[in-house]
């Protein structure tokens, strides 16, 4: 099997050099992989491993372009890309087919640059005592780039359901290879004329004990954190492997047998409710969180966010620890912002709600159990995370401004899907489809509804900065950022039922705009 697959793998690389309209991107794709992999030869020779600058660069450049390395199959579309669901129809047997799609994965551009990366890594280290623990870990991260890179082709595959959804996602990945370019070069200048030299160390220090960045700092590290970060590589490479089998084989299973186990295991999320109508709407939520590709669009993107955020603000120049205290805010406040719209992606099956005598504050209350559900998760590792930003007494100020936001987004949300509703794209569409009529209703309550919550919850965001000079104040911060969040969530779920209720019909005629 894995000889057939090469052979296809070879036969689609082989059709994008024959002559036509992709014949120049074809070869200005090869032009830039060689460019880089020119590059990445050429600075790893020039790399001094006794210079804490060089290593921390070749720490944050080998986990940036290992990045995008894995994007990259993404970055040339997904109408050719051997993902496993186009064998669903032959009688492969998973775990051959995904040693299969694994090993096709290292032929082409992406896999090229991955061993030529690796070898970067070994020559930069190839004189010095702990070249051979370079070597094994240059081969552990080009192994995990290109299975990462299997994943990301499976999970665009499943997003990309429209031309529209498919045009999104190459142009996300073409971004994403945009930024990762610019921060290498970013990453070379810095070292180049020294402008960076801590904020660089300290980026490395922290991809240093990320899944992203830990084997490119094998070499670098005393003996101990060598070992441990030879271990996580293999532990990881080991995980990705026998979870790639796995998505493969589930991404094989046939429609009739998907249907004969659901068949025997009740009513899912209905069962797990209470036979209320809050209960019944939240259950109903739940299935559209799980499985609708405009929802699943932002669970998977939203940890980007604040990765982003760190990073940029890092690369300026910001100290590092307390950077630690921007992931679990920010990532509440999008989540509990993204449902302001909530009750227009329903499009038809609104009607259910508008001609139910269901009070308005079951619709608000249901439609926030997903989101809030999502939300609590955020809360145990939050220590983790105060320890880490090396701020005293914080704890408290991180655990309630990161549920405030919560709640009041949420709050703010429940009365701006039912005031300021605007078409969204129709169920089953591709999570970045727009409905034509989209038109300036969208852009002042998505503005408004963020700038509200941030409003709302200023008096708690106040007092957590007041804490930086006076600890104290972390208890105030955190205790209103809670206050906050429950009383605007209370609030939220009335005002918004009560507009809900008010705006049925004119709602029910807005949701089917698209």
């Amino acid at each position: 099997m894995v000889d057939h697959v090469l052979r296809l793998k070879l036969t689609l690389l082989g059709s994008a050099l024959r002559p036509g309209r992709g014949l120049l991107a074809a070869l200005a794709v090869l032009v830039l992989a060689g460019a880089v992999g020119t590059a990445v030869i050429v600075l790893a020779l020039a790399v001094d491993p006794s210079r804490a600058d060089h290593r921390a660069a070749v720490v944050v450049a080998g986990a940036a372009l290992a990045l995008g390395i894995a994007v990259a199959p993404l970055s040339a579309g997904l109408g050719s890309a051997l993902e496993p669901r186009r064998f669903a129809a032959f009688p492969l047997d998973p775990r051959r087919l995904a040693v299969s799609l694994a090993a096709a994965g290292a032929i082409g551009v992406p896999g090229a640059l991955a061993v030529v990366l690796a070898l970067g890594l070994v020559l930069a280290w190839a004189d010095e005592p702990t070249s051979v623990a370079a070597i094994i870990a240059g081969v552990l991260a080009a192994v995990a780039s290109i299975l990462v890179s299997q994943y990301l082709v499976a999970i665009g595959a499943l997003l990309a359901v429209s031309a529209a959804a498919r045009r999104a996602v190459t142009g996300v990945a073409r971004l994403i290879i945009v930024i990762v370019l610019t921060a290498v070069a970013v990453t070379v200048v810095s070292i180049i004329d020294g402008s960076a030299s801590e904020a660089l160390i300290g980026t490395a220090a922290l991809l240093a004990n990320t899944p992203m960045g830990m084997l490119w700092a094998v070499p670098g590290s005393d003996l101990a954190g060598l070992l441990a970060r030879l271990l996580g590589g293999i532990v990881m490479v080991g995980v990705l492997a026998v979870g790639w089998v796995w998505v493969v084989a589930r991404l094989l299973e046939a429609p009739q047998r998907t249907r004969t186990r659901t068949a025997t295991i009740g009513l899912g999320w209905f069962d797990l409710v209470p036979a209320t109508p809050a209960g019944v709407i939240a259950a109903r939520s739940m299935l559209y969180w799980a499985r609708d590709p405009r929802y699943r669009a932002v669970v998977l993107a939203l940890p980007l966010a604040p990765v982003l955020m760190m990073l940029a603000l890092a690369v300026a120049g910001s100290p590092l620890p307390p950077l630690w205290l921007l992931p679990l805010p920010v990532l509440a406040l999008f989540l509990g912002w993204f449902a302001h719209n909530d009750a227009a992606y329903d499009h038809t099956a609104l009607w259910v709600h508008v001609a139910a005598p269901l009070p308005g504050a079951a619709d608000r209350w249901g439609r926030c159990v997903p989101p809030l559900l999502l939300g609590l998760l955020l809360l145990p590792p939050a220590p983790l995370f105060a320890l880490w930003s090396g701020v005293d007494g914080v704890l408290p100020a991180l655990l309630g401004i990161t549920l405030g936001l919560l709640l009041t987004g949420l709050g703010v949300s429940s009365i701006a899907s039912a005031l300021g509703a605007y078409p969204a794209a129709r169920p089953g569409a591709g999570p970045f489809d727009q409905p034509p009529t989209l038109g300036s209703r969208a852009g002042w309550t998505q503005a408004l509804s963020l700038l509200a919550t941030l409003a709302l919850m200023a008096p708690a965001l106040v007092a957590a900065l007041w804490g930086v000079t006076e600890p104290a104040w972390f208890v105030v911060a955190g205790i209103a950022g809670v206050g906050t969040g429950i009383g605007m969530l209370l609030l939220g779920i009335v005002v918004g039922g009560r507009v809900f209720r008010a705006r049925a019909p004119e709602l029910l005629d807005l949701a089917q705009r698209s």
